[in-house]
């Protein structure tokens, strides 16, 4: 059975991302949607050492992803992204733009929250059981659940960012008949 040419997809009018930002973006997508599930699940896991190592895994990813995010950004800023698809109305971008800038910043924000209120808990930052990052912050706990509570909010921000980039890509794709999602693919 071969594919009719509507069922394939558009090129992308100005070629699409570098192969370097395209292999960011889905690494940190997909260590992101596990961060999130991860965050998610280990609230119903007992206390204990399963519990303690899924953590431990999460917040060694977290600050993967916070080092793939600075990389991401750096070659976005020596790179610049192709230019909107032929006919985007400005709307379109703008929303885009901010969705992406808001995931970016968040993307930021989250793991050295996290970083910060597993300091401010007592808690060390193990990286995969190589090594402990440094402390930044003195113990306090009330902070550092403050600060674990901001951590979860812009989980969940994020979680909702990503369900809305996803659909718009889906919807340029699948609707529109644009080459937006072929851009990253």
């Amino acid at each position: 059975m071969s594919l009719t040419s509507s069922a394939v997809a558009p090129s992308p009018a100005a070629g699409g991302y570098a192969p370097t930002a395209k292999a960011l973006h889905w690494i940190v997508a997909v260590l992101v949607i596990g961060l999130i599930a991860v965050g998610v699940g280990r609230e119903f896991m007992p206390k204990g050492p399963e519990r303690d190592f899924v953590t431990m895994l999460h917040k060694a990813t977290g600050i993967v992803v916070l080092v793939l995010m600075i990389a991401r950004l750096a070659f976005r800023a020596t790179h610049r992204p192709p230019p909107p698809e032929p006919g985007q109305e400005r709307w379109r971008t703008a929303a885009s733009h901010a969705v992406h800038w808001s995931l970016y910043l968040i993307l930021l924000v989250m793991p050295v929250l996290g970083w910060l209120g597993s300091n401010a808990l007592g808690r060390p930052v193990n990286m995969y059981g190589v090594f402990n990052l440094p402390t930044l912050l003195a113990e306090n706990e009330d902070l550092g659940e403050a600060i674990y509570d901001v951590h979860g909010v812009l989980g969940f921000t994020a979680l909702a960012l990503i369900v809305v980039h996803v659909g718009a890509a889906l919807h340029h794709r699948f609707v529109r008949k644009d080459a937006v999602l072929a851009r990253m693919l």
